[in-house]
């Protein structure tokens, strides 16, 4: 399993539109391809902070994120998507090691 990591800032005056994004095109996306076993959206807690919100993908394999990335419709989302944000950057992460508190 992999993990794909999107970090990024909503464009200033940007907000209200971006939220009305993710309740409607964006909400859920990343769920309806085969592979995505889930994804998280955090937003900063500290206002001023950078990046702002930080999206995690948990993927099966790098294969499933590769098909994503070439399908059309994600690659029209992804496009309204970038017309609402800045700061972006992005990284592929694989587990190296994890724990559990019991």
């Amino acid at each position: 399993m992999i993990v794909f990591e999107y970090r990024f800032d909503v464009l200033p005056g940007k907000l209200a539109e971006y939220e009305k994004y993710t309740k409607g095109p964006g909400k859920d996306l990343w769920l309806k391809y085969p592979g995505v076993k889930s994804y998280r959206v955090y937003k900063s807690i500290f206002g001023g902070s950078t990046p702002q919100r930080v999206i995690q993908v948990e993927v099966e394999s790098l294969d499933a994120l590769e098909k994503i990335f070439s399908d059309k419709k994600f690659q029209k989302a992804k496009e309204k998507f970038h017309s609402l944000v800045t700061n972006v950057s992005d990284s592929i992460l694989t587990v190296v090691r994890e724990g559990e508190k019991k």
